[in-house]
């Protein structure tokens, strides 16, 4: 059930517990799946799982809750001068601003960032902000652009709606903040070997070596906070390919949300939305409940809850690596096919490209090789 010290980070059985019920509820086996998801959160044989949401949200993502009630399996990072053992999420979750200069390959799409909801559980919506953003690419551009200076050293003017849009964030709910570097908040950067606190200013000509968040492919899109340095971690990392932040594969509220979802399935529409409800209430998040009142927060039939359950898993889980398969899963895979990505400011950068075939794994040509009983899976020949 839990490892000593010098073995932390060994698979426990609640770990194995955990896995099995993901492998269950990917087939279908919505009974089998919940029955393996209740023994660690029910604890039902008194075995002293003791797995719990973690307080802060923020701090799940930082050594400080490596090792905490929530971790149910995570990779162990480490980090500093001879004990670099990471994983690059600094290196290519953060951007020229972050410790080594990084690369931000992996940014948070527009869709993802309009998916966080105001503290009272409304859907959030631009146009209820800045009248006709939705339609217009104008009126994005206009909402987040600032001038600099000619040195490009300084801001000029900010956007009219700088302090509009730092209000409507402090309404919304906390994680999005947490997760995201969102237009005109601040980062600690780390630039010449130093601390430098910078701002993400949307402006051509942005350096980080003037105090300004930099992307490294000059989009305009939203950059990652979760998992991406701070400064130099109080020299807790010496090498941005490797961040010394443990990586959860399954941690206590996917299994939630998990055992969320199998109950959905089975009938048990109640059941499912108190633990969706633990989830949006953890103290540092404290969302609004749902049922709790006005339409909303409806969430009672079938359909409704698989809404919310595939709206919190979204931005509970984001950056975690679940989204795609979480899609498949449900059959909504292809609602990414020829899905046109845009920055914030209605810039199209790329088309996505899913089919049919990317619902399987290929299968190994060695395997089948190996076994000529097998045949490759459709779409991979």
């Amino acid at each position: 059930v839990k490892w000593d010290n010098s073995n932390y980070g060994r698979a426990t059985k609640g770990a194995a517990y955990a896995l099995k019920g993901k492998v269950l509820l990917f087939d279908k086996q919505y009974a089998a799946a919940a029955a393996n998801f209740e023994e660690i959160v029910n604890d039902p044989t008194g075995k002293g799982y003791g797995y719990a949401l973690y307080a802060s949200y923020e701090d799940l993502f930082k050594p400080t809750g490596d090792q905490s009630s929530e971790m149910i399996f995570a990779i162990q990072n480490s980090g500093g001068v001879g004990l670099d053992y990471g994983m690059p999420m600094t290196f290519y979750m953060g951007s020229r601003s972050s410790f080594g200069s990084c690369w931000n390959n992996v940014m948070a799409s527009t869709d993802l960032a309009d998916m966080y909801e105001y503290k009272d559980g409304r859907p959030f919506n631009w146009n209820e902000i800045v009248p006709g953003f939705n339609e217009s690419a104008t009126v994005k551009d206009k909402t987040f652009r600032a001038t600099l200076s000619a040195d490009k050293k300084t801001v000029v003017a900010y956007p009219q709606s700088k302090e509009l849009l730092l209000e409507m964030y402090k309404q919304r709910d906390p994680r999005m903040n947490i997760s995201l570097i969102l237009p005109y908040t601040n980062y600690k950067g780390w630039v010449s070997n130093a601390r430098k606190d910078c701002e993400f200013v949307v402006a051509v000509g942005t350096n980080e070596s003037n105090g300004f968040i930099r992307n490294n492919k000059q989009w305009d899109s939203y950059l990652w906070r979760k998992f991406v340095a701070e400064y130099n971690m109080d020299g807790g990392i010496n090498n941005r390919a490797h961040t010394p932040i443990n990586f959860p594969l399954i941690r206590y509220a996917d299994v939630l949300l998990m055992l969320a979802e199998c109950y959905n399935e089975t009938g048990k529409q109640a059941e499912a939305v108190a633990l969706i409800n633990q989830v949006r209430q953890r103290p540092s998040v404290n969302l609004a409940a749902l049922n709790s009142g006005p339409s909303w927060l409806e969430a009672r039939t079938k359909e409704q809850v698989f809404q919310r359950i595939k709206q919190e898993r979204a931005v509970e889980l984001a950056g975690e690596g679940h989204r795609f398969d979480d899609l498949r899963r449900w059959g909504l895979l292809m609602t990414l096919s020829n899905k046109e990505e845009y920055g914030f400011t209605g810039k199209r950068y790329f088309t996505r490209v899913v089919t049919e075939r990317d619902y399987l794994w290929p299968i190994p040509a060695t395997e089948i090789e190996k076994n000529e009983a097998l045949t490759q899976n459709p779409g991979w020949d």
